[in-house]
């Protein structure tokens, strides 16, 4: 501690009393005595909690009778510290000798608790909600234990001195369980998606966020736009069933069957209909434009068959062929009682960080089944932009010059040096269409791996018996990390895409920020 009005420092007298073999964080920070979790202290000396801030309180009790004056909260970041984290390469050393590296340390799984796990290891490796999270002055006023918990485990994990190397998500599971209402129970197995969605959505409104888009970190971080076109129309036999009950209706329903239309039974076969328009002139049209947090993408179904070696095929796919339900032509076609209904999804925002959903798991009334369709990805420079709908360089050119005026003014770009068409162009297309990045790079991969000789007619859920892992990567030196609980290796960026994978976490590409993030830590050393 530093002597008032000198630069001298004195040593405390009581830090040789510190016991660090008996010192545990990951317990649930409750107060040994009172049971209450406010103003919660640890004594460094024999491990417990007691209640402070106060002469009459339980911790200055124990401080007196047993001659315990040690005692700490948990650990802090400023933002300074929490914006070199992405630059950090050194390793650090728990009170056992065993090095790990800040960020990448394995997590407690507390039963059946590895989807818990996983999402928040990946979650934590999103740098501006990290960052938000390891700064408690971002959420003080939040009412909400869940953010408070979910920013002291993000703290745990990227701190650099920690007793163990490993956390325990003890607490964060605890309040996810109270505030999810028993939906994610510690020792029941749940869908990583359903987690993620309801946990991005618990904070969102934790931190107070509204509707509005913008209202929080998560929104900014995570949230697009999508144009949904759906086209629908009611079946024959609906059609049908309405005619009888019109004509019973009148008194003219008598007995026999109203008989359709000539044409009215091959309207029911959806695969008849063409993708254009004209083909569904007789359907109703509706657009809506969407926010979205996670972009669900089907996959393709198993063969029936199997290989001449007698075993099942394993198809593989490449992640551009499921992306293609978003390129705003291809229609998808939903189940609806009554109805026949098409829905065309384009892209219209791009978040900073894009999550895309694999659905590998279908349940119908008899069995949850599971989807082990291998898809490709690119782990750097994942190209979207064909999926955004931009404008191309014919089609700019055969723009109007009101309408490259008013797409210019649209994004805040003076005219006033342009005079020919030609300029137009040129400055839409260097002051706006170059700017506008979509390329994507990973941050994480969530798999969800089966366990081997797991058949399709098993008793057991595939999602009961499988278990989650992680590659995330460490941005400082580009080396991949496989994080499953408390097992933590470095792993080859080829094996990442040869996974199950389940959720996929990309980055857009800033290279000019990144730039100069890298350049002031220079500068600061």
């Amino acid at each position: 501690m530093r002597v008032k009005g000198s630069d001298e420092r004195t040593k405390c007298p009581y830090l040789d009393t510190i016991n660090r073999h008996v010192i545990d964080f990951d317990f649930e920070k409750v107060c040994s005595i009172s049971l209450t979790n406010l103003n919660v202290y640890s004594c460094l000396i024999c491990g417990k909690f007691f209640q402070g801030r106060g002469r009459s309180t339980h911790a200055f009790t124990h401080s007196v009778q047993c001659g315990h004056h040690v005692f700490i909260l948990s650990p802090s970041f400023n933002p300074t510290e929490a914006a070199r984290l992405n630059y950090n390469t050194t390793l650090a050393r728990d009170i056992f000798g065993v090095s790990y590296l800040p960020g990448f340390i394995g997590l407690n799984n507390l039963k059946q608790t590895d989807y818990v796990n996983v999402i928040v290891h990946a979650l934590a490796h999103v740098t501006p909600l990290r960052d938000f999270f390891l700064v408690p002055a971002n959420y003080e006023q939040s009412k909400s234990p869940l953010v408070h918990k979910f920013g002291e485990l993000l703290r745990k994990i990227w701190s650099k001195n920690n007793y163990k190397s490993c956390v325990s998500p003890h607490e964060l599971v605890q309040e996810v369980t109270v505030a999810s209402k028993r939906r994610f129970v510690i020792g029941k197995q749940a869908e990583g998606v359903e987690f993620l969605s309801w946990l991005l959505n618990a904070l969102h409104q934790g931190i107070g966020g509204t509707k509005k888009p913008g209202s929080s970190i998560i929104h900014d971080a995570f949230q697009g736009q999508v144009r949904v076109t759906t086209r629908q129309r009611k079946t024959a036999a609906m059609k049908r069933r309405e005619e009888e009950l019109k004509k019973t209706a009148k008194g003219q329903g008598g007995g026999g069957a109203v008989e359709a239309e000539g044409g009215d039974d091959a309207e029911d076969n959806i695969g008849e209909v063409g993708e254009d328009e004209e083909s569904m002139a007789d359907w109703s049209k509706d657009t809506a434009d969407m926010p979205f947090l996670v972009l669900s993408l089907e996959i393709p179904p198993t063969p029936l068959f199997k290989d001449s070696q007698g075993g099942n095929v394993i198809p593989q796919v490449p992640l551009f062929d499921v992306l293609a339900k978003y390129n705003g032509s291809k229609y998808t076609d939903i189940l609806r009682a009554g109805y026949q209904q098409r829905k065309r999804y384009g892209l219209l925002k791009l978040p900073p960080f894009l999550i895309f959903h694999l659905s590998r798991f279908t349940k119908n009334n008899f069995y949850q089944e599971k989807n082990p369709t291998i898809v490709t990805f690119p782990v750097k420079n994942l190209e979207l932009r064909d999926y955004l709908g931009l404008p191309s360089d014919d089609d700019v050119a055969a723009m109007s010059v009101l309408e490259l005026k008013e797409t210019l003014k649209a994004n805040g770009i003076s005219i006033d040096g342009a005079v020919e068409k030609s300029d137009l162009v040129e400055l839409l297309k260097a002051e706006v269409l170059s700017k506008i990045v979509t390329k994507y790079d990973l941050v994480a991969n969530i798999c969800h791996d089966s366990p081997p000789g797991q058949k399709k007619e098993s008793q057991i859920s595939p999602l009961e018996a499988g278990s989650y892992r992680a590659h995330i990567q460490n941005k400082a030196t580009e080396q991949w990390y496989e994080i499953q609980d408390l097992h933590v290796q470095e792993t080859m960026p080829q094996l990442v895409g040869l996974s199950e994978s389940y959720l996929l976490v990309y980055e857009r590409k800033n290279q000019s920020a990144a730039t100069a993030a890298a350049n002031a830590l220079q500068e600061d050393e």
